[in-house]
């Protein structure tokens, strides 16, 4: 009963949200303008591009984390709260993410979240230590802080089918990323885990040129009201 207590928790703030979740649907008019504006393929391949070498570093981490400070002799607890802090930066992430999005774009952070990603993976890896924590965590804030962003940008490509580039960018995120773990794994039985750790690096280097061929999203424009005719 308590492992469910927080699963009933969230069902129930979310019962409370949803009146207030209803007044982002759009009305009929945007639904229409959807439907005729133009969908960006070409921008879609290269953000899902983008996505799928996320996936390597973050479902990487996300997997190696506990076994590498295990493996550093540090025990399990510690990896699992090192995980732990990794995952609740990459939430922060996604909060501080999304407000910098819509200051600067979403290309921009995009960018900036790649080019410190690969540092920061990499100090983990070889400094350890205090130096290695900190530098983990806020790789989890730079690679899952950009979850948000790359969804939003999938819709703003694909206006016309919002529902499908959400699925694609959410699916192949997750399916990727368990290639990527099965990927990583190999390497770790044939090397070790410090390989497959810095093998993470790699994604999100990758992940940096490919960005850099993202086309520009469409400007949203805001529509004002108009008052009803007879």
């Amino acid at each position: 009963m308590l492992l469910a207590l927080p699963g009933l928790l969230v069902a129930a703030l979310l019962l409370v949200a949803l009146p207030h979740l209803a007044a982002f649907a759009p009305g009929q008019e945007a639904l229409a303008r959807r439907a005729a504006a133009g969908n960006n393929w070409y921008g879609l391949s290269m953000l899902l591009a983008i996505v799928g070498l996320r996936s390597l570093a973050h479902m990487g981490l996300f997997t190696f984390i506990p076994l590498y400070e295990i493996s550093r002799g540090n025990g399990a607890g510690y990896g699992t709260r090192l995980l732990a802090l990794f995952l609740f930066a990459g939430a922060v992430g996604t909060l501080v993410g999304g407000r910098l999005a819509d200051r600067v774009g979403r290309r921009a952070v995009l960018l900036g979240s790649f080019v410190v990603s690969t540092p920061l993976i990499l100090v983990y890896v070889l400094a350890g230590g205090v130096v290695g924590l900190v530098a983990v965590v806020l790789a989890g804030a730079a690679v899952i802080g950009t979850f948000g962003v790359s969804l939003v940008m999938s819709q703003e490509y694909m206006p016309a089918r919002v529902g499908m580039a959400s699925g694609l960018s959410i699916g192949l995120a997750i399916g990727l990323g368990g290639v990527a773990a099965v990927t990583l794994g190999a390497v770790a039985d044939a090397i070790d885990l410090r390989a497959a750790l810095l093998g993470t690096a790699v994604g999100p280097a990758l992940a940096l040129a490919v960005s850099l061929l993202l086309p520009p999203a469409p400007v949203r424009r805001r529509v004002e009201p108009v008052p009803a005719t007879l």
